[in-house]
């Protein structure tokens, strides 16, 4: 059965299937773009954001993306923990040990804003607030969230992004992909228990920032 947050806002969904294939699309075609010309990232980020929220506002769903104000005490506790646990198992498995990048007190402000304000959330109100409730529509609750983890995961290769400037983890390799699907999974799972998209949007920032504390993620590039 689908999550009961779809249950309760499913009149803006048409064609569930046909929703997620092509909204899929539009952010997979928009991530190579922005891979192959830089200045399109900042459409690839706005699509995230802004598609999900004219959608929302053109069938009055804006509660199906789990913009509300329920619950939002336990999002914000299991966005928390959720995150913590996913910065401390991301120090265990991918620290490198090396020296710390240049300038890394102000790689680490700068990551604060740009996880919270706009890395955390083109993701989350995407995967999570808008594709997964129709993955749930036709897969039920668990198929749906596993299917969107599993989508979640592959666009990290519509480009690969391993080997950008600001990626350094081993995307490509059985952890990395491993990890990014439980990554997937566990921000789909506090979504659906919470129906409040704080809680993905905060645990996945706090897991991108605890990247750049540990080194394994920059902002600045910095040439001596």
């Amino acid at each position: 059965m689908p999550s009961p947050l779809y249950q309760k806002e499913a009149s803006g969904f048409r064609n569930p299937l046909i929703e997620a294939l092509v909204g899929y699309g539009g952010f997979c075609a928009l991530g190579l773009a922005s891979r192959l010309l830089p200045a399109a990232f900042v459409l690839f980020v706005a699509y995230g954001i802004v598609f999900p929220l004219v959608w929302a506002r053109l069938t009055h769903g804006y509660r199906a993306l789990g913009f509300s104000r329920r619950k939002l005490g336990t999002a914000v506790t299991w966005g928390l923990g959720v995150g913590i646990a996913w910065a401390i198992y991301t120090y265990v498995c991918f620290r490198q040990h090396g020296p710390m990048p240049p300038l890394w007190g102000l790689q680490v402000v700068i990551s604060v804003p740009v996880w919270l304000l706009v890395l955390s959330p083109f993701q989350e109100i995407f995967f999570r607030g808008w594709l997964q409730p129709r993955l749930e529509a036709v897969a039920g609750r668990w198929g749906g969230l596993a299917v969107a983890a599993m989508l979640f995961t592959m666009w990290h290769f519509f480009p690969q992004l391993e080997g950008t400037a600001t990626v350094t983890l081993p995307l490509s390799t059985p952890l990395g992909v491993g990890s990014t699907l439980i990554a997937g999974l566990l921000f789909g799972y506090i979504y659906q228990r919470t129906e409040n998209i704080v809680a993905p949007w905060l645990a996945h920032a706090i897991g991108g920032i605890g990247l750049v504390l540990i080194g394994e993620m920059i902002f600045i590039q910095y040439v001596p």
